[in-house]
């Protein structure tokens, strides 16, 4: 999506913090784990409020670090993820990787180099079928996990030196990270969240069966590409806002939190267009601005 290339500018911070105020509790303080906001904001059935961004703004809850586009390039991932760790802490605001649309029905290698590095979450583009679904939330699972039932996503993700690049990021011992670093909510104390885009009519064909997938931590929609996918002029136009809606809906049911991202041209369009989706049930925003 051309959106994401977007600037979020200092004053849409500045209404993203004032509207997350509105939402949420002020932080407390907690023991070592470190906080992924997104997890913890829905579990206050707040909303969490991010970006799509390299250099995230201090106060939002979440920045997506897009990797659709161009080579995959982990050391570039890395270095952003080092950035972001202020003062050897982990990082407040929770850094989630889009992966390539190509590693979709493959993500394995590419999420687990990922998570490696100590990402809080993963999103992935253009889910349209169950099994996409489900080998996405296997994907960022430690394997094998044998006391979450038959019908859980069993984990594919290997348990090597590795994970001690991702412990140390997280300020946690080995032992520690992987007590932790499962995916919510179906771990009820895991730190990860598997994002799952729907953007095209093929998706939304089969979100029931997409949503009967255990692990999934929110549905994030893709307009600009589902506008494509139906011919539709645009993210705007009045055929895909009732595809977005019934998305919306069907999330709504089964108590899955839906993401939406919002692309403004003013302050005062971020303001009203957060709070219209905030209102209508979309808990994940990603909000970005036109404005240079």
């Amino acid at each position: 999506m051309s959106h994401t290339k977007r600037v979020v500018t200092s004053w849409v911070v500045a209404a993203m913090l004032a509207m997350t105020a509105l939402y949420a509790p002020v932080l407390q303080a907690q023991d070592a784990t470190p906080v992924n906001r997104v997890i913890e904001r829905l579990q206050e059935d707040a909303p969490a409020i991010g970006t799509f961004s390299r250099r995230p703004a201090d106060g939002l809850d979440f920045t997506v670090i897009d990797a659709q586009y161009g080579e995959f390039d982990v050391e570039a991932i890395r270095q952003v993820l080092t950035a972001m760790r202020a003062d050897g802490e982990p990082p407040a605001v929770a850094p989630i990787v889009r992966i390539p649309r190509a590693a979709r029905d493959a993500p394995q290698t590419v999420v687990a180099q990922l998570l490696d590095l100590g990402v809080f979450g993963v999103m992935f583009p253009d889910i349209e079928t169950p099994a996409q679904a489900m080998t996405a939330v296997r994907a960022m699972r430690f394997g094998p996990v044998s006391d979450v039932g038959t019908t859980a996503a069993a984990g594919q993700r290997g348990s090597g030196t590795g994970v001690g690049d991702a412990a140390g990021y997280w300020g946690l011992t080995a032992d520690e990270y992987r007590a932790v670093a499962d995916v919510w909510p179906l771990e009820p104390a895991g730190k990860l969240i598997a994002m799952l885009q729907i953007e095209s009519m093929a998706g939304i064909e089969r979100l029931d069966d997409i949503l009967d997938v255990p692990g999934i931590g929110a549905i994030f929609l893709g307009p600009t590409d589902l506008a494509a996918s139906v011919g539709a002029e645009g993210p705007d136009a009045p055929q895909v806002e009732a595809l977005v809606q019934r998305v919306l809906a069907a999330c709504l049911a089964r108590n899955v939190p839906c993401g939406y991202p919002i692309v403004a041209p003013t302050r005062e369009d971020a303001d009203r267009e957060t709070a219209r989706r905030v209102r209508e049930g979309f808990t994940v925003l990603a909000v970005m601005t036109t404005a240079r």
